[in-house]
Parts: structure tokens; sequence; C-alpha cells
């Protein structure tokens, strides 16, 4: 059963996810050697970990460069006594974390808060505990055309929210299945007044909590 938290459109008291650290093996901590050469034909013998290799592979994929383009430019900026390893992984590590920025300024709370109330069809932020966090206007003026009550805190208070498919579920399928949508039922009900439709779930680009948005396609 989903419960719709009462008073406003945008219920902010989510908590934080608490994210496990990550695992690694004794392969992924051994340093590879990789001998790079640039275009002017300069050849440098280079001991990294796979994971900045891999970096370096994201930042070269990223800039369309080769990974020895990548290198040689690093190593111009090499000061004297510098060493070309730790600043490639200073380098690595930098790109990604700057990456990381900005995937979590795009999929902030705000901005999935955003990309319902845009919505022009009645729609909701379910959230893995299977609360309603966020709604738009389109879905209270839906409340109100077809659960008629005395004013709007009155219309969400106790309000029921349930889908005919779990929610876990939901998210499971809709991982497997990238990009896709899926389409069930619901049902409302306040007090002793209920209402059904179809709701098309999605899953919700955020980093924080698995979540789904909802978008009501018949009530």
């Amino acid at each position: 059963m989903l419960i719709v938290k009462p008073g406003s459109n945008a219920v902010s008291d989510l908590e934080p996810a608490e994210e496990p650290l990550p695992a690694f093996d004794a392969e992924e901590i051994e340093p590879r050697f990789r001998a790079v050469v640039g275009r002017n034909g300069e050849r440098r013998g280079i001991r990294l970990e796979r994971i900045y290799w891999d970096g370096l592979g994201r930042m070269s994929t990223s800039g369309r460069m080769t990974t020895a383009d990548l290198v040689q430019y690093t190593a111009s900026q090499m000061p004297e006594s510098g060493n070309l390893a730790s600043l490639l992984r200073v380098l690595s590590l930098k790109w990604a974390l700057r990456r990381l920025d900005t995937v979590e300024d795009i999929s902030s709370m705000a901005n999935i808060n955003a990309i319902i109330q845009a919505s022009p069809s009645p729609a909701i932020l379910l959230t893995q505990e299977k609360k309603v966090q966020f709604f738009n206007d389109p879905f209270l003026s839906m409340l109100r055309q077809r659960l008629p009550l005395s004013d709007t805190a009155q219309l969400t208070k106790g309000l029921r929210f349930s889908v005919d498919t779990q929610i876990e579920e939901a998210i499971a399928t809709l991982r497997r299945n990238k990009g896709k949508t899926l389409n069930t039922g619901f049902t409302i009900a306040v007090g002793t007044q209920t209402m059904k439709g179809q709701i098309n779930l999605a899953l919700a680009p955020t980093h924080e909590k698995s979540m789904l948005i909802g978008y009501i396609s018949r009530y």
C-alpha cells in the first residue's frame, strides 16, 4: 500500500541512501605495465592499476583521442620534478569526480521534482518504501474531480494509493529492460471512496534511491 504524505506536492524529507563500499580483488590493485607510444614516436613505460587505465580509456573516448595522445598531453603539462604515473592517477580521478558532480546535479531530487511538475498529466514519484514522494497539480486536480471532499488537506490526509504490481518487482523489471516503461493498474481510496485506473511506471533518473515516476494514463 502506498501512502500519500499530506500537505505539499513536493515532499522533501527523503532519507539519504546508505551505499555499501565497493569490493575489490587482488587483480584490481596489481599495477599493470603498458608501453605507450606518442605521435612523436616517444615511448613511455607506465605502470598503473587497472581502474586508472579504465579511467584514462573513458577520458580518451570522451575527448575523441587515443590513450597515447592523452598520456603525451599529460606529460607535456608535468612539472620537471613530477611523476607521470601519479599525475595520470590524479587526472583520472579528477575527471571521474567532475563527471560524478554533473550526474548528481542532473539527477538531484529538485530536478526529479521538476520533471514531475512539468508533466501535463497526473504524475507522481514513488519510493521503494511505497510512499508518494512528489505529485503535481494535475494529480491533485484529478483527486478533486473524482474524490470530491471539502478541502485539499482532507483529501490528501489518509489517502491510500496502491498499484497492482509490487514496487520491488516493478523496479527489477525496469532495470532488466532499460529504456522501457511498465503499465499497471492503480487504486486510490479516501475513506469509503475509491477510484481505479492505469499508470505508466518508469525508473526515476536519480542516484539517491530506487524510485519510480508514475504517469497516470487512464482514470
